[in-house]
């Protein structure tokens, strides 16, 4: 008898424990996530704070919570995993009643792109493992991830430039403003404009007079096919991730010369999955973060071949230095360009390839190719 009114005992017990936990697990539990940052380069190391909080008397046994973000987020010291394009982050707690607990978790962000984390899901359980409770925390938290900047002078050589084996340097990005002289400032001129040795000698402010035969903007203009025979979507992400920080840099050449910049590609954005990449001309901090959020934004996808972008262009673009940014040359994209140079532009063309024997010439176009390939690793053709 004494067994068996023990037996019952332990099973009014459990039951109590489970029916007592599974009302107030989730009851008063309150969690949150945030970025340090909202905006980042490729590249950046940021952390993101995640905090839960007990709002009622009752203790937490344990509590797991799950962060469900992109494989391109590393979060350091983490248990996670990896299943497709999404990374898993699990973080365990023990709540007493009313804790709050904070942790810090620190992240890596290695490629450019738009990535959402909407919702966590936090799971808790009772103390002897019988019950557990779950539910889908909305987080709505976005991060923006902007393209690499890289030293393109350092990356490409010239045919033009090939004397026998040497190969003499030149920038392929000139200075947009030749400068003729210096002047007083006056209210609207750019703060990157003023002279300040001038500035001292004169006692006022002195900025750099630009001589106005020169070209009035920097166009980019960059295919996102990786080969000639592609269709649709990209094969070869690697070398179009390398175009993207290529266009990157050209723009912010552009951005910190003060003239204005613009930004077109036969790619389409998340934003529009239609129609193909053509921005409007702008200076300024704000369009120059326009310019990178589009290109963290662009899909590997074409919407129509280079060539026929580039033919659409004609009598669009004038009087700006016009950089192409190609995986590859064809004779096609090569006559497009010597058009575009037809209409008062100062056109280059970036390959990002070396050069071979059947590589098409123009003699209208200056073409530059890769000294390497870099996305191969070494011994790969």
């Amino acid at each position: 008898m004494e067994l068996v009114f023990v037996v019952i005992l332990l099973m009014i017990f459990f039951l109590f424990e489970i029916m007592f936990f599974k009302i107030t697990l989730m009851r008063g539990l309150k969690y949150s996530l945030s970025f340090s940052k909202l905006e980042a380069f490729e590249g950046d190391e940021m952390f993101i704070d995640e905090e839960i909080y007990n709002r009622k008397p009752v203790p937490v046994p344990w509590v797991r919570a799950d962060i469900h973000s992109s494989k391109w987020l590393e979060f350091a010291d983490a248990s996670s995993s990896i299943v497709d394009e999404r990374r898993f982050v699990t973080s365990g707690f023990m709540l007493r009643s009313y804790q709050r607990t904070k942790r810090r978790w620190y992240m890596k962000c290695t490629k450019r792109g738009i990535f959402d984390i909407d919702n966590a899901t936090v799971i808790c359980g009772d103390v002897l493992g019988l019950i557990s409770d779950s539910k889908a925390v909305p987080i709505n938290k976005r991060l923006v991830v902007y393209p690499g900047m890289i030293d393109v002078n350092e990356m490409f050589f010239s045919t033009r430039d090939i004397l026998g084996d040497a190969v003499v340097k030149r920038f392929i990005m000139d200075d947009p403003f030749i400068v003729k002289g210096i002047r007083e400032y006056i209210p609207g001129d750019s703060i990157n404009r003023v002279n300040w040795k001038a500035t001292a000698r004169a006692d006022k402010l002195m900025v750099n007079e630009n001589d106005f035969t020169t070209k009035i903007g920097i166009t980019v203009l960059m295919n996102v096919q990786s080969d000639y025979e592609e269709f649709d979507y990209v094969k070869n992400k690697d070398v179009i991730e390398l175009a993207i920080k290529v266009s990157a840099t050209a723009l912010n050449r552009g951005y910190t010369q003060g003239v204005p910049v613009r930004f077109g590609s036969n790619a389409c954005t998340g934003d529009d999955e239609v129609n193909m990449i053509m921005t409007e001309s702008g200076t300024g901090q704000e369009h120059m973060r326009h310019m990178l959020y589009t290109l963290a934004q662009i899909r590997m996808k074409n919407i129509r071949s280079f060539e026929i972008f580039l033919a659409q262009l004609e009598n669009k673009i004038s009087n700006t230095q016009v950089y192409i940014i190609t995986s590859f040359l064809s004779r096609e994209i090569l006559d497009e360009a010597g058009r575009l140079g037809k209409l008062d532009n100062t056109v280059k063309v970036l390959v990002l390839d070396t050069p071979s024997e059947d590589t098409p010439a123009s003699p209208d176009v200056e073409v530059f190719h890769m000294r390497r390939k870099p996305w191969k690793t070494e011994g790969e053709i």
